[in-house]
């Protein structure tokens, strides 16, 4: 009987796996990044709608209503020459649409001839839903002149309740989709590079390239089904030879992927989702260990305000030198992550020491100077703080932070509230 080559025999033993892994990580992969994107595009118009609202609210005193065809707040016509759309799609460049009723009234909806679809219709499951309900609506289908949009509605009421309107801001499916498919082949191409990489170092260093493998292939598996906190051998990292190569490529695309469904685009930090993997698994050391940790809630004081006066860029510029501040900060103490909005969530590893922190970067965030447009912003923050106990959940930990926030709130702002 003819006998195999080592070589062969290897072939054998890693080519299949790694083709595995590729339709694995294909299978698991796309469906992960396609919920993440699609779930940040969600979370991103719903703030933008209700951001439009406000808009709309704080327009003039009054209720909404229909005077000769001119949609009116207070009496006064609302958005003259569609200003309060077009500041939406200027900042964002999402369109906007503020609604009478299921009818268009001010829109940067164009239709093909280039006009404004003002006057046209909302499509009946949207009506139903945010007007016959008054419920929030966010659709992945959203029909708007023939054109599909990622598009969030919100419904617009009167002093008495009545829900006399809604506003809309919607992405095109395509701009989505597009995203979409280039993160997916960014990661595809990663993948094949780190697979083939693999291929080449079998042939080369033979029988102890395969345990090397084998450790390789477990951490890209893992990351493939979504658990990307896992680590890799720092041996194989440390490697100065191709198999080390592999591992650090294969840990570069764990980050990246990481840093896709797990980081705030904005401020750069852990977002909810991250965030939240983050505090169980501090749970769970502190049932392990008995060891303490401090979770901190901060709000900046009065941003809708600074928004309003400032303009959105400023604000995002506000949160942007925050969030540095934030990360000097905690480095080598623990986690921060962009709660929602304007609110953040600190995790403190240890609980000694940890208030102390906290004071010296509420310190940082008072002498802070924002410079924007030749003005000079200041902020405060207001934090509420809760140190894990016996009987907490997560849940119950984040609910006692968040109630010593509003108590900071309710008294004065700009200060750290604590058991």
């Amino acid at each position: 009987m003819k006998r195999k080559s080592i070589r062969f025999a290897i072939n054998e033993l890693v080519i299949l796996p790694l083709v595995c892994l590729g339709v694995l990580m294909l299978i698991v992969s796309v469906p992960v990044i396609y919920g993440a994107i699609v779930s940040e595009t969600e979370e991103g118009l719903r703030n933008l709608s209700h951001v439009l609202l406000e808009k709309c609210n704080a327009a003039e005193e009054g209720d909404y209503s229909l005077e000769n065809g001119v949609l009116c707040k207070g009496g006064v016509p609302l958005g003259e020459d569609q200003y309060i759309v077009d500041s939406v799609k200027e900042i964002s460049g999402i369109d906007a649409t503020v609604f009478w009723g299921d009818t268009r009234m001010l829109t940067t909806v164009r239709m093909e001839n280039g006009e404004r679809a003002v006057g046209t219709k909302a499509s009946r499951e949207v009506t139903d839903k945010v007007l016959g309900n008054g419920e929030d609506y966010f659709s992945s289908r959203a029909l708007v002149n023939d054109a599909y949009y990622y598009g969030y509605y919100t419904p617009i009421e009167n002093s008495d309740g009545t829900i006399v309107g809604m506003v809309f801001v919607g992405k095109s499916r395509e701009r989505v989709v597009n995203t979409i498919f280039h993160v997916v082949l960014r990661v595809l191409i990663a993948a094949a590079a780190v697979m083939a990489a693999a291929l080449f170092l079998s042939l080369r260093y033979a029988g102890r390239m395969v345990g090397s493998l084998s450790k390789i292939r477990e951490f890209l598996g893992n990351v493939s089904q979504g658990r990307l906190e896992c680590e890799i051998d720092g041996k194989l990292i440390a490697r100065p030879d191709e198999i080390g190569e592999m591992a650090r490529s294969a840990q570069m695309l764990q980050k990246s992927i990481l840093k896709l469904v797990g980081t705030d685009p904005l401020t750069g930090l852990y977002n909810r989702r991250n965030c939240t993997e983050a505090l169980e698994r501090a749970m769970h050391k502190y049932r392990e260990s008995g060891k303490k940790y401090l979770v901190v809630i901060g709000d900046i004081d009065n941003f809708k305000r600074l928004n309003d006066t400032y303009g959105h860029p400023a604000g995002d510029q506000v949160l942007r030198e925050l969030s540095q501040i934030f990360q000097t900060s905690m480095q080598g103490k623990g986690v921060a992550a962009r709660w929602g909005g304007e609110e953040f969530l600190f995790l403190y590893d240890e609980e000694e020491g940890a208030l102390q922190a906290l004071d010296d970067m509420m310190q940082r965030i008072r002498g802070l100077q924002i410079c924007y447009r030749e003005q000079k912003i200041k902020v405060t923050m207001t934090f509420g703080a809760a140190v894990c106990g016996e009987a907490d959940t997560t849940e119950s930990l984040i609910r006692r932070a968040d109630d010593r926030l509003y108590d900071g709130k309710a008294n004065g702002k700009d200060r750290i509230v604590c058991e």
